[in-house]
């Protein structure tokens, strides 16, 4: 038996680690369990909508990189749609 955090896919209104909160996830390309999110990141100001690949730690924590930040909600929407 292993010490394996096993993750269900994130779903719309899930928090990431760093407090961004997820509007909607589609799988990646990756081979590794990973996810395309598109998120409200409150931190950012002046972008607010942000696309990310995301992953889940050792901890079971929703990490996020490669972000893509936008200021409208319809630009984050065609980033989010043209990403895989």
């Amino acid at each position: 038996m292993t010490n394996d955090v096993i993750q269900a896919t994130p779903k719309r209104g899930d928090t990431c680690a760093n407090g961004a909160i997820i509007l909607e996830v589609k799988s990646s390309w990756s081979e590794s369990p990973s996810w395309i999110v598109l998120c409200l990141f409150i931190e950012s100001k002046h972008d607010p909508y942000v696309t990310w690949v995301s992953w889940y730690d050792d901890a079971g924590k929703l990490r996020t990189v490669m972000g893509h930040y936008h200021d409208r909600l319809s630009q984050a929407i065609v980033d989010f749609d043209s990403r895989s």
